[in-house]
């Protein structure tokens, strides 16, 4: 029976020790519970208010165009005047633009925070990404979006043309089931 060297074996027990506190420390420093209770839903409030203040303008403009449309003043200085008062209002409500902007840049900070965090926990640990969607649900979502051309408006160069989707939009019509139908309002 040989002797095992208990030098070696006390090593590698260090060096695997080692390991788990450098671990512990990366895993840490994610500061996952920052980002959980703080971070992401301080971003999700900054979008909600996003959504809602685009939403107030674009009504508030409309509203403006459609009595500039349907204004029937007795003179020209009285519609003159009507418009410049609608105008004006459009201007303000367009005073949103400036605000979603922060509003932006405070979720672009979030998500770069998260992807500096990530990404030093995955160079610590020598993580490799998996191939693939990381569940069955995940994939048939993936497939879904692509299937019905719904993964959302591309960036400027990117993307299909208008005639390229009316052209998706046509043929999904005519092969939709009721499933594909139920799942567009899912």
């Amino acid at each position: 029976m040989a002797l095992i060297d208990d030098s070696a074996i006390r090593s590698e027990l260090n060096d695997i020790a080692d390991y788990i506190q450098s671990l512990r420390r990366e895993i840490s420093a994610l500061q996952a519970n920052d980002l959980r209770n703080r971070r992401i839903p301080a971003a999700g409030h900054e979008l909600a208010a996003i959504v809602t203040a685009t939403e107030q303008a674009s009504n508030t403009i409309m509203e403006c165009a459609e009595a500039a449309i349907a204004a029937d003043l007795p003179d020209l200085a009285a519609y003159k005047a009507f418009i410049a008062e609608r105008m004006t209002i459009v201007f303000e409500a367009c005073a949103f633009q400036d605000i979603t902007g922060q509003r932006v840049a405070k979720v672009v900070e979030t998500l770069e925070h998260i992807e500096t965090r990530v990404s030093r926990f995955a160079d610590a640990t020598g993580a490799k990404d998996a191939s693939g969607p990381a569940s069955d649900k995940e994939a048939a979502e993936v497939e879904r979006k692509l299937r019905l051309f719904i993964h959302g408006p591309p960036l400027a160069g990117d993307g299909a043309g208008q005639g390229e989707i009316d052209k998706i939009i046509e043929d999904e019509a005519k092969s939709a089931t009721q499933d594909d139908i139920d799942g567009l309002f899912a």
